[in-house]
């Protein structure tokens, strides 16, 4: 999927996709996404970047995905 913009805010992220902000928050803790690659925070507004979450989704193998 080709994205006009590379980052979005977690709303516009929930909205696109459906997931949630406490899914992608649990993410971060586990070391699933990580900061700067698949989201991270600017101005404490928590952003996505919707090509690595896309990328990463789509390396997921039961519980685990690929590493960037």
């Amino acid at each position: 999927m080709e994205h006009s913009v590379a980052w979005v805010k977690i709303k516009k992220y929930e909205e696109l996709t459906g997931d949630t902000a406490a899914s992608v928050h649990a993410r971060r803790r586990a070391g699933k996404w990580r900061d700067g690659v698949q989201c991270k925070v600017v101005d404490e507004m928590l952003w996505v970047n919707l090509a690595a979450a896309e990328r990463w989704v789509e390396t997921w193998v039961q519980g685990t995905a690929v590493k960037e």
